[in-house]
C-alpha cells in the first residue's frame, strides 16, 4: 500500500500540467537552518528548496522567501514546514504547517488567468486565502489588508478583513473580528512579476541592508505582538462562550443565593 501510495505522488507530480514548485531564500538574518534529510543546515539567500522542507529560525533571527510570486516572512523562534507547493494550468496551490511561532505572507492575488491559493495550518486554526497580507501565530491573526478565511480545528470559521483581528476562543469559537488599524495597501498585485517581489527588498535612500538587500519597511509597525501587548487578554476571549466549568459554578451560586435544594427523591432501603 505505501509503494502504491508513493507511486501515486510522484505520478501526480510529474504528470503533465501539474508539478512541484521550490521556494527561495529572499533575506536571512541570523540563525536560520533548513533540514536536509536528516542534517540541519544553515540558510543563505538565493538558496532554492523544495516543499517538505522544514524551515527553523533562532533567537532574533528572521527569514524571508519567495513562495511562486508571495512572500512569506519567517519570524524568530519559528519552525515551519513547506508541506506543498504546486503550481498547474489554473494557478499555485501553497500549503505551510506551522509548528511553533509566526509568520507574516505577502500573498499574490488571484488575477484573471491564474488562481492563487495559500494556506497555513497551525495546531489550533487554519488561515486560508486568496491573495491579501497577513501575520498568523497558530491561534492569533491579524490581516493587514485582503480578506482572510480563518478556522479553527472543529471547521467553525468567520472571514477576517483588512485591519481586523481574531483568535481562537475557548471551546469551539473563533472571536468575532475586531477592528484595530487602518487597512494596509497590498504590496504584491495580480499582474505583478519577479521584478515586484524584488522591490520589495530592494535598498531604499539610506536604508541600511543585510544579507540580500532586504528592507525593514517591508515590515509593518503596527504588527501582531503590538496588537496583543496593547489590547491585552481582552482581545483574546470570547465572552459570549461559557465553559463546562462556568456553567456547574454559576448553576452552584444561583442555588445557594436562592436558597432553594435540588428536588428530593425517596429512595426505599431495606435491611436484611
Amino acid at each position: 500500500m505505501r509503494v502504491g501510495s508513493l507511486f501515486l505522488g510522484v505520478f501526480l507530480l510529474l504528470s503533465p500540467g501539474l508539478w512541484a514548485e521550490n521556494a527561495v531564500f529572499k533575506d536571512v538574518k541570523g540563525k536560520v537552518e533548513y533540514l536536509d534529510g536528516t542534517d540541519w543546515l544553515p540558510a543563505k539567500v538565493g538558496l532554492s528548496i523544495p516543499s517538505g522542507t522544514t524551515i527553523s529560525t533562532g533567537f532574533k533571527s528572521t527569514a524571508a522567501l519567495e513562495v511562486m510570486g508571495s512572500v512569506l516572512f519567517v519570524k524568530p523562534l519559528t519552525r515551519m514546514v513547506l508541506a506543498s507547493l504546486v503550481r498547474d494550468a489554473q494557478g499555485t496551490k501553497t500549503d505551510l504547517t506551522l509548528l511553533a511561532g509566526k509568520v507574516r505572507a505577502e500573498v499574490k492575488p488571484t488575477s484573471e488567468t491564474a488562481k492563487t491559493q495559500f494556506e497555513v495550518k497551525g495546531p489550533e486554526a487554519t488561515a486560508s486565502v486568496r491573495g491579501t497580507g497577513f501575520e498568523f501565530d497558530g491561534v492569533n491573526l491579524l490581516v493587514n489588508h485582503g480578506e482572510v478565511r480563518f478556522a479553527n480545528r472543529w471547521n467553525v470559521s468567520r472571514s477576517i478583513q483588512g485591519g481586523e483581528f481574531s483568535s481562537i476562543g475557548r471551546g469551539t469559537s473563533v472571536t468575532p473580528p475586531v477592528a484595530v488599524k487602518p487597512a494596509e495597501k497590498p504590496l504584491i498585485t495580480a499582474g505583478g512579476g519577479a521584478a515586484e517581489v524584488d522591490q520589495m527588498f530592494a535598498p531604499g535612500p539610506e536604508t541600511p541592508t543585510g544579507p540580500g538587500g532586504a528592507v525593514a519597511a517591508v515590515t509593518p509597525t503596527y504588527d501582531l505582538s503590538t496588537v496583543i501587548n496593547t489590547f491585552g487578554d481582552e482581545l483574546l476571549l470570547d465572552k459570549t462562550i461559557v465553559s463546562v466549568t462556568d456553567q456547574v459554578n454559576n448553576t452552584k451560586n444561583t442555588v445557594i443565593a436562592n436558597n432553594t435544594a435540588p428536588a428530593t427523591v425517596d429512595t426505599a432501603i431495606t435491611v436484611k
